[in-house]
């Protein structure tokens, strides 16, 4: 749960993405749609210019197209400085 709201919490300033809260499990949604980007398109980006390591949300389906999965598997501080780098990408593009 610290996690998640750590990761919330560094998005909530973010013009272009957002999260909120998950129901439960160990991973957060982050919504791309705004950077007119693909979830794909963004993940890769991600990875090439910031270094970080995402599943578009188009690998489950519909649903998820336009999102993030942020696996909440690291600590508080690496999430923190992810969240960061998402939200400097997304206002870059």
């Amino acid at each position: 749960e610290a996690r998640a709201r750590a990761l919330v919490k560094a998005l909530e300033g973010a013009k272009k993405v957002s999260a909120r809260m998950p129901e439960g499990g160990m991973f957060v949604m982050v919504d791309v749609r705004k950077t007119g980007l693909s979830g794909e398109a963004f993940a890769w980006k991600l990875l090439e210019e910031e270094q970080v390591v995402t599943m578009p949300g188009e690998s489950f389906g519909q649903g998820g197209a336009g999102h993030l999965r942020i696996a909440l598997t690291v600590d508080v501080e690496q999430i923190a400085e992810a969240s960061k780098r998402i939200a400097r990408l997304a206002e870059r593009v």
